[in-house]
């Protein structure tokens, strides 16, 4: 069930994050083997190459969606958190095309204010880092500042998983995303950046 509601919530944030119609393709991704991937949108080569990578890519999704103001399209990889590891609050990890690059975003079930400002920390064998983030507008989504992004698509991409810990006020969230297959959805992601 906590596994259901990542899903939902990765989903929801998705979607407000201009990621429409990525219910159906999350919901492919939450099937009994996890082994099938996201279908390929427009037809064209390049995005059924960057989809038949996924087939490899563990359990990372891509998502796709076409934006209403002109005829690109913004991509994303998501995944969920270790539900078994990892406080009920925490949905998942979420790495996104933007105009300076990729950003990365803790996706989590307890919103918090516009203002948050709460504090990243990001561990994996023998390094831990943390960082001071920012809300995106759903308030379920923490937007971690370059830094972070940087070390998530480099020296950690390699790393079998992360631990993240969400601090902010009062509240604590914290959990495990697996990496496992993260630098090949890296490389799909980047394909799909371009062609913006």
């Amino acid at each position: 069930m906590h596994r259901g509601l990542r899903i939902l919530l990765l989903t929801l944030v998705a979607a407000l994050s201009g990621y429409l119609g990525v219910a159906s393709r999350l919901a492919l991704a939450d099937d009994a083997n996890g082994s099938r991937a996201a279908p390929a949108i427009g037809g064209n080569s390049s995005s059924q190459d960057s989809t038949d990578a996924f087939r490899a890519a563990g359990s990372w999704r891509l998502v796709r969606t076409a934006l209403a103001t002109a005829a690109t399209s913004e991509a994303a990889v998501l995944h969920t958190a270790d539900f078994e590891r990892s406080d009920p609050r925490l949905a998942g990890l979420m790495l996104r095309c933007a105009r300076k690059g990729i950003e990365a975003i803790v996706v989590v079930v307890e919103s918090f204010p516009p203002q948050a400002r709460p504090e990243i920390s990001l561990r994996s064998p023998g390094q831990e880092s943390q960082f001071i983030a920012t809300m995106i507008p759903t308030g379920a989504g923490i937007l971690l500042p370059g830094d972070a992004t940087s070390l998530l698509t480099g020296p950690l991409r390699a790393a079998p998983e992360i631990e993240i810990k969400v601090t902010e006020g009062g509240t604590a969230i914290d959990g495990v995303v697996a990496l496992s297959g993260l630098p090949r959805a890296l490389q799909s992601l980047n394909a799909e950046c371009v062609q913006k």
